[in-house]
């Protein structure tokens, strides 16, 4: 797993979930070069791949997964995803995340339209994660059933930043668990229950205790808290006092430790992800 210098991430919206779905089938393939229909024998989700197997046992490319149309559901109602582009994340050159522009159909017009909203760098592209999404943020484990998040979102940009909840630590740990506080930190979601107190395009500081990102001495960036799967461990500051102040975190997480010396947070043993913001 490469290692990965912190710098700053930009907050934008909580992860868009544009489906969380049960393959039901593969409606469309694009044809071989021969001109002949592929039979799909399978469909799954391995990392952030579609991973299509045909009836003779033959992996599809990904970039000839292009064209291609899923058909997804729920076990209620199915909608159809069209694979538009396939790129190698180049944020992550060891190949191992990729991104696809994909479509849905339009309600109202019936025509073919992007799933996701530009990200801060204008991508408007995603990738399926396996298991799903509660209301209130955790992310619940499945072999049948996984979400797709945008690049935009906290649980895009987690997974981005090197937390990828199918890999492991040298040791053997899952980083499922770093992914899960990664997603809670992104969102200032300071009390594990699914609500976020940030604001698009915020700047901040990641580090972890792996070295999977390193933290990086930043002008006018302070500590702000320890970050376990429910939440915050410990909040030295909030990340925007106009949004919540201390007084207010204390209102509605009463759970939640205040600890205004940043070394005595920071220091945290069941930290899994720790993080920097702009100090007033």
């Amino acid at each position: 797993m490469p290692r990965q210098r912190a710098g700053f991430a930009h907050i934008g919206r909580y992860a868009t979930i544009a489906v969380v779905s049960v393959i039901f089938g593969l409606a469309v393939v694009p044809p071989t070069e021969a001109g002949t229909e592929q039979t799909i024998r399978s469909i799954s989700v391995i990392g952030t791949r579609f991973e299509v197997t045909t009836g003779d046992g033959h992996i599809v490319p990904q970039d000839d997964l292009v064209g291609a149309v899923l058909t997804l559901g729920d076990g209620h109602d199915s909608v159809p995803l069209r694979i538009d582009a396939v790129e190698t994340d180049p944020r992550n050159p060891d190949g191992a995340i990729m991104l696809y522009t994909m479509s849905t159909r339009d309600a109202a017009t019936g025509g073919w339209r992007n799933i996701c909203e530009p990200d801060i760098e204008g991508r408007r592209m995603g990738f399926p994660l396996a298991g799903t999404w509660t209301q209130d943020g955790r992310h619940v484990p499945s072999e049948t059933a996984f979400s797709i998040t945008c690049t935009g979102g906290a649980q895009a940009k987690c997974a981005r930043f090197g937390y990828r909840p199918w890999e492991k630590l040298p040791d053997g740990t899952p980083l499922w668990d770093h992914h899960q506080a990664c997603t809670r930190m992104i969102r200032a979601d300071y009390c594990g229950d699914g609500v976020g107190h940030t604001r698009n395009g915020t700047p901040i500081v990641i580090y972890d205790r792996n070295g999977i990102q390193q933290d990086e001495a930043a002008p006018g960036m302070a500590f702000e808290a320890a970050w376990g799967v429910d939440g915050a461990l410990c909040v030295s500051r909030t990340r925007i006092p106009d949004v919540l102040t201390m007084e207010g975190l204390a209102a509605i997480c009463p759970g939640v430790r205040q600890m205004p010396q940043a070394a005595a947070c920071e220091s945290n043993a069941g930290a899994l992800i720790l993080n920097r913001s702009i100090e007033p």
